[in-house]
C-alpha cells in the first residue's frame, strides 16, 4: 500500500525536474546508437559460445578499432550436446571457442572450468574472476544482463558483482540471450560484420548441429535493427558504469 502511494505521488505530484533528480537510472532510458567500446575489453561468457552469439559483432568492431580483447569462459560447456560424452565435449568446446575467438579478434581466451549448469557464487569463483579482471584491467566489460534467465548467466552476474567490490569502476555492456532485451540504451549496427559473426558462430560445430543458432541470431539481430529504425542487423546493450550496474542489481533483487 505504501509503495503504491509513493508511486502515485512520484508520477502525479512531483515536478518533472525532481523526478529526474530522483530517477537514478534515467540514463538507461536514453536509447542511442553508439560507437563500439575500445581499449582493453573483457568478454565474460558463461559458456564457450555466448560471446560470439551475443556480442560477436561488437567484439569484432572493437578489434578493428585496435582494442585488446580477452574472453573468459565461466563454465566448461559439458552439457551442450546430446550425443557427445561430457569429458570429450569439454575439450571440443574449448577448441571451438579458440577458433571462434581468432575469427572475431579475441587475443586471449581464459577457461575457468566450472561445471556447466552448476556455476555458483563462491569464494573460489569470485577470486578467479577477480584475478582475471585485475590482470586484464578492462576499460569495458561485455556480460549477460542480470535478468538473462539461464542459471549460469545469473550466477555469472552474482560472481561479477562480488568480484567488483574491491576493484575500480568499469563500463559494463550487458546483453540478453536467453532473455532478449526489451529495454536497452545502446544500439550497435553490426551489418558490415554479420558474415564474420556467422563464421565465428559456425565454428561451434558441436552447438550448431544441436540447434539453428545462426538462424536465431540473425533473426534477433535483424529484429533489434528494424525496431530501432534500421534495416540491417544490430546488437543492443544496457550500458552503464559498474557502480550503477551494482545498484541496478540491488533494485532487481534477482
Amino acid at each position: 500500500m505504501v509503495r503504491k502511494l509513493l508511486r502515485h505521488v512520484y508520477h502525479n505530484f512531483l515536478p518533472a525536474h525532481m523526478r529526474q533528480t530522483l530517477d537514478i537510472f534515467s540514463n538507461l532510458r536514453d536509447r542511442r546508437k553508439i560507437d563500439t567500446p575500445s581499449g582493453k575489453i573483457l568478454a565474460i561468457a558463461p559458456h564457450p559460445d555466448d560471446d560470439v552469439i551475443a556480442c560477436g559483432g561488437a567484439i569484432y568492431q572493437s578489434f578493428l578499432n585496435d582494442s585488446e580483447i580477452t574472453a573468459v569462459y565461466m563454465t566448461d560447456g559439458r552439457k551442450g550436446s546430446t550425443s557427445i560424452s561430457e569429458e570429450k565435449l569439454i575439450s571440443i568446446r574449448k577448441e571451438e571457442a579458440r577458433i571462434a575467438a581468432s575469427i572475431i579478434g579475441i587475443k586471449k581466451t581464459i577457461f575457468l572450468d566450472n561445471r556447466d549448469s552448476e556455476l555458483a557464487l563462491s569464494d573460489k569463483t569470485v577470486s578467479a574472476l577477480s584475478e582475471v579482471i585485475k590482470e586484464t584491467k578492462p576499460d569495458a566489460v561485455f556480460l549477460p544482463f542480470i535478468m538473462d534467465s539461464h542459471h549460469d548467466h545469473i550466477a555469472t552476474n552474482r560472481i561479477f558483482i562480488a568480484a567488483l567490490k574491491n576493484l575500480p569502476s568499469v563500463m559494463c555492456y550487458a546483453w540478453g540471450l536467453w532473455t532478449p532485451l526489451s529495454v536497452f540504451n545502446c544500439i550497435l549496427d553490426i551489418s558490415p560484420y554479420m558474415d564474420i559473426k556467422k563464421k565465428a558462430i559456425e565454428s561451434h560445430i558441436s552447438q550448431t548441429k544441436e540447434a539453428d543458432i545462426v538462424g536465431a541470431v540473425f533473426g534477433l539481430n535483424k529484429y533489434y535493427s528494424v525496431m530501432s529504425g534500421g534495416n540491417g542487423w544490430a546488437e543492443v546493450f544496457i550500458a552503464c558504469h559498474s557502480d550503477q550496474y551494482i545498484r541496478l542489481a540491488e533494485v532487481v533483487k534477482w
